[in-house]
This record gives C-alpha cells, sequence and structure tokens, in this order.
C-alpha cells in the first residue's frame, strides 16, 4: 500500500467516524463518495475498485455497530419484536445483495446509490423540520419480503442498512425513539454481518486491482486501518454536540451528498 492510499483511509476513517456518531447516518454515505473522488488519483476506475471498495468499507464499520448495538440491549432500548420480524429477511437480502453486487456494473450501482441518497436527503430535511410520521401496521406475511428487499437494496446501493432499515422503524416500530434507534442498529448489523459472508464468497471473482491482501472482495490492509480510525472516531465524538451542531451538519451532508450525486452523473 502507498503512503498515499493510507492517508486517504485515515482521513475518511476519521470523517465518516465523526459524522456518522453525531447525526446518526450510514457511514457508507460518507466513505463511498470520499473515496470514489480520489479514485483519479490513482489511476482507478470505478468498474474496477467498486466491489472491493463497498465490501471493506462496510465490514469496517462493523465493530462500531456491533458495540453500539450491545450497549442499547443491556439498556433495554431495542424492540426485540422488530427484530424478530424482519432480521431474517434483512440478514438473506445482505448475504443476496452481496453476491449480486459482485456482477453488478457500475452503472447499475450508480442508480441504485442514487435512489437511496436521494431518500437520505429527503430523510433529512424531514427530520431537520422534526416532521411526525404515521405509524402503520404490516402485515405478518410482509415481513420477510419487506426485510429481504431492504437487505439486497442496502447492499447493492453500497450502504450498512441504516438508510432504507429507518423506513421499517418509522411506520412499524415502537413509539419510543431510543428504542427506535437500537432496533435499526440491529437491522445495521444484521445487514453488514451477512454482507461480509457474501462478500467473502463473492459471486464473481476479480483480480483487476493491484494489491495484495485480500479475503475475498475484502481489502484486509485496507479494512484494518479503516477499522481503527473510524471506531476511535465514533466513540469520541458518539453522544457529542448539540442540536445546533446536528443541524449544521445534516445540511453540510445534505450538501455533500447532492455533489456527489452531481459529480456520479455528470
Amino acid at each position: 500500500m502507498s503512503i498515499e492510499l493510507i492517508l486517504v483511509l485515515l482521513f475518511v476513517g476519521a470523517g465518516c467516524g465523526a459524522v456518522s456518531a453525531l447525526i446518526a447516518v450510514s457511514p457508507m454515505l460518507i466513505a463511498f463518495p470520499a473515496l470514489y473522488f480520489f479514485l483519479p488519483v490513482f489511476g482507478i476506475s470505478l468498474d474496477d475498485a467498486l466491489l472491493p471498495l463497498i465490501a471493506t468499507c462496510l465490514v469496517a464499520f462493523i465493530p462500531a455497530h456491533m458495540s453500539v448495538w450491545i450497549k442499547a440491549m443491556k439498556q433495554g432500548k431495542v424492540d426485540f419484536q422488530q427484530l424478530v420480524y424482519f432480521s431474517p429477511g434483512i440478514a438473506m437480502g445482505g448475504v443476496i445483495g452481496a453476491q449480486l453486487l459482485s456482477i453488478m456494473n457500475a452503472i447499475t450501482f450508480q442508480v441504485m446509490f442514487s435512489v437511496v441518497a436521494v431518500w437520505t436527503m429527503v430523510h433529512l430535511a424531514l427530520r431537520l423540520r422534526a416532521s411526525s410520521q404515521a405509524k402503520v401496521s404490516v402485515n405478518k406475511n410482509l415481513h420477510l419480503p419487506l426485510g429481504l428487499t431492504v437487505g439486497v437494496l442496502s447492499v447493492i446501493a453500497g450502504n450498512c442498512g441504516r438508510s432504507l432499515g429507518e423506513v421499517l422503524v418509522t411506520i412499524n416500530g415502537s413509539s419510543d425513539k431510543d428504542k427506535r434507534k437500537g432496533t435499526l442498529d440491529g437491522f445495521v448489523v444484521f445487514t453488514s454481518i451477512a454482507a461480509m459472508v457474501g462478500f467473502i464468497f463473492p459471486a464473481q471473482s476479480f483480480d483487476r486491482l493491484a494489491l495484495s491482501g485480500y479475503a475475498g472482495a475484502i481489502h484486509l490492509p485496507s479494512l484494518l486501518i479503516l477499522m481503527l480510525v473510524y471506531s476511535v472516531c465514533f466513540w469520541l465524538c458518539h453522544r457529542k454536540g448539540n442540536e445546533l451542531d446536528r443541524i449544521i451538519l445534516s445540511i453540510g451532508l445534505i450538501i455533500f451528498i447532492a455533489c456527489t450525486l452531481l459529480r456520479l452523473w455528470l
């Protein structure tokens, strides 16, 4: 690994950890665009880097997700009924999504990423306005298909499941805000771990990057750097800051995502 790549990973890990800890968004929405912006510096195309980039980043964030979820469970801030309803489908969808991503071309990924990114922008804007959302009852026969859909679409869009999982906890979850957050953290853990299994055994192998140290599609040296820096910065910033800080960061993230979409398509 070059010193330039290590510095980029340090920068991206620190930024993702701080922002995702302060405003509870998917770190993948920051990590992928940031690394994508630097691909031309290393002479790498998105087609070549797509699978290892998504796989490595998504797996690197698992320890922080896991620790937050375990803490929520110890405090009783998890809606276990919702986890039982949707987690089996989400886990299956995570594995399937990872397999599909390994055979997907960059254009298809860009479409899926853009859809989830736009939804996140809308959700952040609604959060700023403190809009209330109606709770609806989901038929038990739809629990598995809905979870499967969230898992598949999240992974093929390069997401850890937080953006789309918020739909499930909002429309069908507990009225307790802390329980909704703890349940969502559980969805993220199930999505990420299931995707990791799929990335270790991708449907299609790749050999386009001149880097060594892979476990399936996951680049282990990059994984260790991202995991360490992200986890440290996440816990340093977790539950820190005030409401004004979160509002400013949310507006900044909306602008960042909008610029990312322009960069992807123009």
